[in-house]
């Protein structure tokens, strides 16, 4: 698809939806509930503890996207000019397949169930419910993407008016009514170094390697030229990771404030009962529905940006449609298994991958 002749820029509306539904994405499963813990544990320490997380979850992010838009917004152009085209080839195909449907993917659906467990008391011995969930998750996904280059647009539309009406609801009273005071940090480590290697382990410059094509094609469809893809996609990204910022940082200040009152919870656990602690059990029903849709911005723009670099790399010899619909396929397989067992099975490879990434990003640079 070429691209359409009009504009050289968005509209102050449009770059405020995009930038949104680029948060959105980004925002995900652990963007969302890691900060809240990040703050409880560093307590008293927690603006040192930001100041870390920010280098390695949003400005390393930030370069990655600075980066990627030297070479369109796309993974293996950034690849290849660093590593040669066959061993970029060969690098790429597998952070692609391990971002897509074999490890992050279906660690969205997992997270998910995970939150229903905790809010709803299921039993997480039984798997059929997970399978159902599973396959219900990656079908909603599907459906974000009937509309190629649509995508982001949907997720602006549709789930980015929740997510952020319930960011508010939580920061104001959380902010206005803190639960309790901080206390001194949990761990022996500074606060700055807890905050960056924490930050690091969000793994959103993975997340950005495979947006970036996503973002590029949506700028397509609404009518950027492309001479001006460049200076938009910077501008896109400013916006959603300027939001991803003060989200961390008030989930962060809100964790350092919930003080001793849930000294034993953590992350999804710690996030629902701060909400039910603000406002009664629909805080944590409302709460479970974010990381639903959370998790599910993540699985849309994956499963996009994977379609388009597979579409890519076999030369337009299948569609769209197939592709996506393979990536969903194996997603439900590895998300059936849950989110210890997918862990604990391809955790290995992502770490793996993850510092030549990082390398990759700031050498291209």
């Amino acid at each position: 698809m070429g691209y359409k002749k009009g504009k050289n820029k968005l509209s102050g509306l449009e770059l405020f939806l995009s930038g949104g539904a680029l948060f959105s994405m980004h925002f995900g499963a652990s963007s969302m509930v890691w900060p809240m813990n990040w703050g409880k544990e560093s307590g008293t320490s927690v603006f040192f503890a930001f100041l870390g997380a920010f280098i390695t979850s949003i400005l390393l992010v930030f370069i990655a996207y600075l980066a990627l838009s030297k070479g369109e917004g796309r993974f293996s152009k950034l690849t290849s000019k660093v590593l040669g085209k066959k061993l970029g080839n060969i690098y790429t195909v597998i952070t692609i397949a391990m971002l897509g449907p074999f490890y992050v993917i279906p660690r969205m659906s997992a997270a998910a169930w995970d939150s229903f467990i905790n809010d709803f008391g299921l039993n997480p011995a039984i798997n059929f419910p997970l399978i159902i969930f599973t396959i219900l998750f990656y079908l909603l996904t599907y459906f974000f993407l009937t509309n190629p280059g649509k995508e982001m647009e949907k997720i602006s539309n549709l789930i980015f008016p929740f997510l952020l009406a319930i960011f508010i609801f939580i920061v104001i009273k959380g902010s206005v009514n803190p639960i309790s005071t901080p206390v001194e940090k949990i761990y022996p480590d500074s606060a700055f170094v807890y905050g960056f290697t924490n930050g690091y382990a969000t793994a959103e410059i993975l997340c950005a390697l495979i947006f970036g094509m996503v973002i590029v094609n949506n700028l397509e469809e609404q009518g950027i030229e492309k001479e001006y893809v460049t200076e938009n996609m910077i501008k896109v990204g400013i916006v959603g990771l300027s939001m991803l910022t003060f989200a961390h940082f008030a989930h962060m200040w809100i964790g350092a404030h919930t003080g001793k009152v849930f000294e034993e919870l953590s992350y999804t656990a710690l996030y629902t009962a701060l909400a039910r602690k603000l406002y009664g059990k629909i805080g944590g029903i409302l709460f479970s529905l974010a990381l639903f849709f959370a998790a599910l911005t993540i699985a849309i723009g994956m499963t996009s940006g994977c379609a388009r670099f597979f579409i890519e790399k076999t030369e337009d010899k299948y569609s769209y449609k197939q592709v996506s619909i393979v990536i969903l396929v194996l997603s439900v397989v590895f998300g059936s298994l849950g989110s210890v067992n997918i862990l604990e099975l391809l955790g290995p490879i992502l770490d793996g991958i993850y510092p030549a990434a990082i390398v990759l990003v700031v050498f291209s640079l």
